[in-house]
């Protein structure tokens, strides 16, 4: 397959931006500063281009296409190439490049095994949270409905993002979010395959709805239950989005 060379025009903007500073020579740590900043923005956007599928699972990728694509050096695009290997979204094969990590059904299913033993006890510590920061989810799914019906699901899964992040900050374990955030990538891609396809947006949108009534409610444990409802719906998604998967591949080869 023929290594794609994708554009992602924000992070281009970026680091077009970043360039332009005007660093002193004597201002290393000003100088070192930038460069971290560079190195961040690179990694945080293929790494959106992976999870909104912009980057489809199995894409063959190369460093300097990235960094053309990017405006960046080679330097940050390798720097994220190994970061994201590491969290298992790019495979290194040797004598053949990077690719984008294809999806995985075990995976998937580990990822909701951990997803089930956090945020299910996060939900019904939630619902014991104060009333009035309960009743700040309504704001997130406010969030969704809007960008949903204007199809900007970049937007609609931010705020998807937002909402599970501050039931975790409800329950009072915020850093817990790190563990969580890896164990969502995976269903993060198919989610936004299922989104045009089947509707996943607005079923995502019933759910987290169902979750905010009870926490309001402080219904521990219908929090709970909706919980787990809609951490196991991905599944329904999978084999279809695998297929979509396939069927555009095949266009690119």
């Amino acid at each position: 397959m023929a290594r794609t060379r994708p554009l992602i025009p924000d992070i281009s903007r970026e680091s077009a931006a970043l360039r332009s500073v005007d660093l002193l020579p004597s201002s290393a740590s000003k100088v070192q500063s930038q460069r971290g900043q560079m190195s961040r923005h690179t990694y945080e956007a293929i790494r959106r281009a992976i999870l909104d599928c912009t980057l489809l699972p199995g894409m063959a990728l190369s460093e300097q296409a990235m960094s053309d694509s990017l405006q960046v050096s080679r330097a940050p695009v390798r720097e994220a190439f190994g970061q994201l290997a590491t969290e298992g979204l790019l495979q290194a094969v040797p004598q053949k490049g990077s690719f984008v990590a294809r999806l995985s059904p075990a995976k998937i299913k580990d990822a909701i095994f951990v997803r089930e033993m956090i945020e299910c006890r996060a939900a019904e510590l939630a619902a014991k949270a104060p009333l009035i920061e309960r009743k700040k989810l309504q704001k997130f799914i406010a969030q969704q409905v809007k960008a949903s019906a204007a199809g900007d699901y970049a937007t609609h899964l931010a705020s998807d993002e937002a909402f599970h992040y501050q039931i975790l900050c409800l329950a009072g374990h915020p850093h817990a979010w790190g563990s969580l955030r890896q164990a969502r990538t995976g269903m993060n891609r198919i989610r936004h395959l299922a989104i045009p396809e089947l509707g996943s947006n607005k079923i995502a949108i019933d759910h987290h709805r169902q979750i905010m009534q009870a926490i309001v409610a402080g219904d521990s444990k219908l929090a709970a239950k909706s919980m787990r409802l809609h951490i196991q719906s991905p599944q329904a998604f999978l084999q279809q989005s695998l297929g979509f998967i396939q069927n555009i591949l095949k266009t690119l080869a």
